[in-house]
């Protein structure tokens, strides 16, 4: 933080996070590797996981929805009744690349008893059917990505055909008089385990749609056990997971128990398994996340274990334990296709944890904050020190504090974190919930104030806010948008990203089908609104330019076709926007990784080169934000800072030399991602970039320094103290043992002279000699103090001889927004966990005896 900097430390925002009900992910066969987070009330987060977990973007849920299961699906082999209809092994082979290069399917389901399938790059519902069995708790898609097995409320499994982008019901199982809670198919598709409300797992043949066999479980009390989990392993066994807290693995082929532990003290409501099915975790009500291994020969199973001798004693042992919940652990995913073996878990207190399962339980988790870090919740009206909140279809409005003004003398002698006095709180001005079907996908709040927007899956909103001491007036703006903000044959209206130009005459729009329009509403007093121009650069696929340039209603810029694959196609969603102080230019960002930047008043506009060049490295925006002189910075998911200069449309010196290299390592290797940038207009040639747990102050003018060098500037200022503290303690004792030989030397310097005058002249000369010669080894011992000091900070990580760029702090944690509203005066908000626990029910807790 530069000196003098004045900060709004504001935690009064409210934002209530929603219990995490499913985990799910993406097929080993799918090129970018994704994970689907499922809220309680409808949202779908989509999470990429390549290398650190990295938000992307949300699916909205309907307004008072419900979600309890996902499931992914990406067929990649033909079918039978597909292979009749090609001839030649050429035509399946093209056939079959087709399929393996579409995007992955996601579908959800949840109370409602609805089934749907999910358009992932413009955020609707691409098909939806009824479960035709009442509330829908589980729900799995086989091993070969062709059906969807559903488990009910009335006792039925179900299954769907989802071959060819279908979602078609086929046929229904013979019912059980108790509800479907749990649902897990064999590996080879030929069998269907489920649990159930009536303490029993069922094995069904999934050819004649009845039960193979049926394993009965113990009561514990009058109420029968809840199978609230199964899965079913590579080499056939079937593990479940109860209300009665037991784990228990079962033999295949007798159908009766193999091994069975009391893992948790309350319900296992979840499971996840590895790809060789060596090792099983299980979590539930009891929040401890337990690890079970199998060991065969006494070691730990690995490879192909039948090959190995004493595979005949194998046993399975409880491994590990550990707690990375408060509350109850409703999902588990563990992935053994990634880089790194991901085990990822979340429940009743709302935050996504995930760590490295293999280590486990020795590794720590990495927690994500209860909000989602990278979607822009909050918004800051700079002019009129005002901050917009926005959850699921509700916006609230609060106004900054005011703080006595300091003296320049008194500023000079305040410490840094030194609170000054509030002479006005905020104030809580506005909470407005909007008459929507789904939840917002964004919110922005103009720079004085006046204007907001929001929009839903349906299409964006406007309303003006009059300000009075009595406080705020709501209005919705008529005739926004206009109809041509898209064109007639865009299916969809809803907006991703919306941005206000400075002088609040214009507003930049991205849709959910990829374009970007720029809208002037300069007369929106008068209800008047135009659509100045559409820019459709991330538009890119052959079809979108030859119907973009067909385009006469508006004037339009296409955008250039590139040869992409339909997977790439099918996930983009313009995920991140920036508006220009000047008013000149708009830069977007996609989840396929294309930044455009594009004149808000002419038809400029650049695509930018790829951030990372080599294909095996995925590297994305996540964010944008222009500085002064048009300059934008891309902070990315590698945590690496780039800046492209939109005049110039070159990536600038700095950027060139370090954007991607050089980079501190404490930086880079943070696990949470940059979630926005802040610019001080006191400073032009530095920025703030900000995630949920730190701030950082990169001066755009210097090099970053030292690859190990120590950022955080409390932990620099502290070993800085410990090191001088420790150099001038052993400067004092030397000098002390100094002293004291000096005065030695000189009682012997005495005695040598006193004898000197008895001795013979050449004998007393030889021992002045000696005498001399200790003198000045004494002298000698004398150290470069300042030098040792700079060497030891050297080898503490700080170079006195360069600047310290890269300053860090970490005093804020869980942090929602930060931005300059004036020059030296920035706004942080944080959102406290103790905060968010004190609004989620409470926890498991089990009374230990004598305690």
């Amino acid at each position: 933080m530069s000196e003098g900097m004045q900060v709004h430390r504001c935690r009064f925002t409210d934002f209530v996070p929603q219990a995490i009900n499913a985990i799910e992910y993406a097929p080993a066969t799918v090129r970018r590797p994704y994970v689907a987070v499922g809220r309680a009330n409808g949202d779908i987060e989509i999470w990429s996981a390549k290398g650190n977990l990295v938000y992307e973007k949300t699916i909205p849920g309907v307004v008072n929805g419900s979600l309890e299961t996902l499931a992914w699906a990406h067929q990649t082999k033909l079918t039978k009744d597909d292979l009749e209809l090609f001839d030649t092994e050429k035509e399946r082979e093209k056939a079959t690349r087709r399929l393996t290069e579409r995007a992955p399917r996601l579908f959800s389901a949840g109370l409602n008893a609805v089934i749907v399938e999910w358009d992932l790059a413009k955020l609707v519902p691409k098909a939806a059917v009824d479960s035709y069995g009442g509330a829908v708790w589980c729900m799995s898609t086989n091993h070969a990505q062709t059906q969807l097995a559903v488990g009910t409320e009335d006792g039925h499994i179900r299954l769907f055909d989802i071959t060819d982008d279908k979602l078609v019901y086929q046929r229904c199982f013979d019912k059980i008089k108790a509800r479907i809670l749990s649902v897990a198919w064999s590996h080879d598709d030929q069998t269907i385990v489920t649990g159930s409300a009536d303490g029993a797992v069922r094995v069904w043949n999934t050819d004649t749609g009845r039960m193979a066999a049926r394993m009965t479980l113990p009561r514990e009390g009058r109420d029968p056990t809840l199978v609230w989990a199964v899965t079913v392993l590579p080499s056939g066994t079937i593990v479940s997971g109860d209300s009665r807290g037991h784990v228990i693995f079962w033999d295949h082929v007798m159908h009766v128990v193999q091994q069975d532990f009391r893992a948790l003290g309350a319900d296992v409501l979840c499971l996840g398994a590895d790809a060789d099915g060596h090792t099983v975790f299980a979590s539930g009500v009891d929040p401890k996340v337990t690890q079970f291994k199998l060991f065969a020969g006494g070691k730990p199973a690995s490879g192909d274990t039948k090959k190995k001798a004493g595979f005949r004693n194998k046993k399975w042992q409880l491994a590990g334990i550990r707690r990375y919940h408060t509350h109850d652990v409703r999902a588990i995913a563990v992935s053994s296709h990634l880089d790194r073996d991901l085990l990822i878990t979340g429940g009743v207190d709302t935050q996504v944890t995930s760590c490295e399962s293999r280590p486990f339980p020795n590794e720590n988790p990495y927690r994500q904050p209860c909000f989602p870090p990278l979607n822009g919740v909050v918004s800051v009206a700079t002019e009129g020190k005002l901050i917009l909140q926005r959850q699921a279809n509700v916006l609230k409005l609060w106004s900054l504090g005011k703080a006595e003004p300091i003296s320049q003398v008194l500023n000079g002698q305040m410490e840094s974190g030194q609170g000054l006095q509030v002479y006005e709180r905020q104030r809580d001005l506005l909470q407005m919930e909007l008459k929507t079907k789904t939840n917002l996908l964004c919110s922005t709040i103009s720079s004085s104030g006046r204007l907001v927007a929001a929009s839903d899956v349906e299409g964006p909103k406007l309303f003006s806010l009059v300000h009075s001491e009595s406080g705020v007036q709501v209005r919705r703006v008529r005739g926004f948008p206009p109809e041509n903000f898209v064109p007639e044959y865009s299916e969809s209206r809803g907006a991703t990203q919306m941005r206000f130009t400075s002088d609040e005459a214009k507003i930049a729009i991205a849709t959910v089908d990829g374009f970007v329009s720029i809208v002037d509403i300069s007369e929106w007093q008068q209800g008047v609104f135009t659509t100045v121009r559409r820019h459709c650069q991330h538009r890119n696929t052959k079809d979108e330019v030859e119907a973009d340039a067909g385009c006469s209603d508006v004037l339009t810029h296409p955008g250039e076709a590139k040869n992409i694959v339909a997977a790439v196609a099918d996930m983009r969603t313009i995920t991140s926007m920036a508006v220009s102080s000047s008013g000149k230019f708009v830069a977007t960002s996609d989840s396929a990784g294309y930044v455009a930047v594009v004149g808000i008043d002419n038809k400029g506009a650049t695509v930018l080169p790829p951030l990372a060049p080599r294909k095996q490295q995925q590297e994305w925006p996540t964010s944008l934000e222009f500085v002064t002189g048009d300059q934008l910075v891309l902070p990315t998911n590698l945590n690496h800072v780039f800046v492209w200069d939109a005049v110039k449309r070159s990536f600038t010196k700095w950027s060139r030399a370090f954007g991607a290299t050089n980079i501190p390592r404490t930086y880079s290797r943070m696990m949470s991602c940059v979630a926005g940038v802040a610019v001080n207009p006191a400073e032009p040639d530095c920025i703030y970039t900000f995630a949920t747990n730190h701030i950082t102050r990169i001066d755009l003018t210097l090099a970053p320094g030292s690859q190990s060098a120590v950022l955080n500037i409390h932990k620099r200022k502290q070993i800085e103290q410990d090191i001088i503290a420790k150099v001038v303690e052993e400067k004092e004792r030397e000098t002390s043992e100094r002293l004291s030989e000096q005065s030695q030397y000189k009682r012997k310097r005495k005695q040598s002279v006193s004898e000197s005058a008895r001795m013979d002249v050449d004998d007393a000369a030889s021992d002045v000699a000696s005498v001399v010669s200790e003198a000045a080894s004494v002298r000698s011992q004398g150290k470069d103090w300042e030098g040792t000091i700079v060497a030891r900070l050297r080898e503490a990580g700080i170079n006195v001889a360069e600047p310290h760029n890269f300053r860090m702090t970490e005093r804020y944690q869980n942090l929602m927004h930060a931005s300059f509203v004036d020059a030296n005066t920035m706004v942080v908000l944080e959102r406290p966990w103790i905060d968010v626990a004190s609004a989620l029910p409470a926890a498991f807790h089990r009374h230990k005896f004598g305690s």
